[in-house]
């Protein structure tokens, strides 16, 4: 029930005259996810934001990103070492890291930042993916993770805090989590139907990988990530958007084919965030780099690594290569195509050191970037990444199996 007004705000957007803040759009959002506007207005926002070109500006995605994480359900009684000290380019400080594309680009390219995900988990980076169903594709992070086992509804707040918790001193903790965006972010019911309705794609979509609970949970947040755009020019927005989140080390990509992961056919615009000591400034370093020339590995054209299949086809796809199998030639091109994006998350965490300053417009080439596909390939190879995975699965499937059992008893 609508009780709120925001239509000072929709005046100001319909006059280009006037000036909205970033503070504007916080507060408005903020009232949509408490389900106080009317469709109407809601409508009307997203509209305008898109017509505006406003839900472009990097001010005003990072308002509504903090109106979505105040709105999300938090991850209460982590504690502050969960995200490590957040390290500095050379080291990896052992924090929860993420890898994750806009979606939309139009490729329907294999799920590869999933798949990269927990082979980086095997190769001892933690990984925290915030992911949902396919909203574009024939098969999103979820559905596949689903069709592979796991019980991602039950994975609630509470669980999370127990997989980073453990109970007795020296008790493994799990370098994989995956954090199913309805089960963290309720409030988007309120929305979900007027963004339908709408039919083109608004300032939502761009939000997912901007909230991921961990960001809002754990001071300092995840310690580091690499974000994917389809459009190059939302690469320097995505950027500075991360700066005024407070994120301090991370990467956003663009591949030239208009891919929002890491390229295996050719070069990928990179726009890196670097933190600058003494004085502590996050300044962005914009180059590229090439399957070839940075990793060292050979080029496959983006249509053999399409997606195109069911989430259970992808399903085993994915859990052959986690075994370090491989049918055909297409899933040789999947494999290098997830060691790719696997490796330039590795080497932005900081684990293998720095990779360096890199000048403009220039392609990176530091022997970094070939030492993290090696350490890729390894966490494959050595099984570690495929136990990473079980031991998630198992511990989705124990919660479901808990919440199932006090359902039960709670209703005799």
């Amino acid at each position: 029930m609508a009780s709120s007004s925001i239509l000072p705000l929709l005046k100001a957007l319909s006059n280009a005259r006037d000036t909205v803040s970033p503070e504007d759009v916080t507060n408005a959002i903020a009232l949509s996810f408490k389900d106080e506007l009317s469709p109407v207005q809601t409508g009307a926002l997203l509209t305008a934001l898109h017509f505006t070109g406003l839900d472009q500006k990097a001010e005003i995605i990072a308002a509504a990103a903090r109106a979505m994480r105040g709105a999300g359900l938090p991850i209460e009684g982590l504690g502050e070492d969960v995200n490590g000290t957040n390290g500095s380019d050379e080291t990896y400080a052992g924090g929860l890291v993420d890898i994750v594309g806009t979606g939309g680009d139009g490729h329907n390219t294999f799920n590869v930042s999933t798949t990269s995900a927990i082979l980086a988990s095997g190769c001892g980076l933690r990984i925290c993916k915030h992911g949902n169903r396919a909203s574009t594709s024939t098969s999103g992070s979820a559905d596949i993770l689903t069709s592979l086992g796991a019980s991602l509804l039950a994975v609630t707040p509470s669980v999370v805090t127990s997989i980073f918790t453990p109970p007795a001193p020296g008790a493994r903790i799990p370098n994989f989590c995956f954090l199913f965006a309805p089960v963290f972010h309720p409030s988007m019911r309120h929305v979900a139907g007027i963004r339908k309705e709408l039919g083109y794609r608004t300032i939502f979509n761009l939000l997912g990988p901007l909230v991921n609970p961990i960001d809002y949970s754990v001071r300092g947040g995840l310690e580091a990530r690499i974000i994917g755009v389809g459009k190059r020019q939302l690469g320097t927005v995505f950027a500075e958007t991360l700066i005024l989140l407070g994120c301090r080390k991370g990467m956003v990509v663009c591949g030239e084919e208009g891919l929002d992961e890491v390229s295996c056919e050719g070069r990928t615009e990179c726009w890196r965030l670097v933190e600058v000591e003494p004085r502590g400034e996050v300044e962005v370093d914009h180059f590229f780099v090439h399957p070839t020339e940075t990793f060292g590995l050979p080029t496959h054209p983006l249509a053999a690594v399409a997606g195109g299949k069911s989430a259970d086809e992808n399903a085993e796809i994915l859990e052959r290569l986690l075994r370090g199998g491989e049918k055909g030639e297409e899933e040789r091109a999947v494999k290098d195509f997830v060691l790719l994006n696997a490796a330039a998350l590795l080497a932005i965490s900081g684990m293998l050191g720095s990779v360096g300053r890199v000048k403009e417009g220039e392609v990176a080439r530091s022997d970094v970037w070939k030492k993290a596909v090696e350490k890729a390939r390894e966490g494959v190879e050595s099984g570690r990444a495929w136990e990473e995975w079980t031991a998630f699965v198992e511990v989705s499937q124990n919660a479901a199996a808990a919440a199932a059992r006090k359902n039960y008893l709670g209703s005799r």
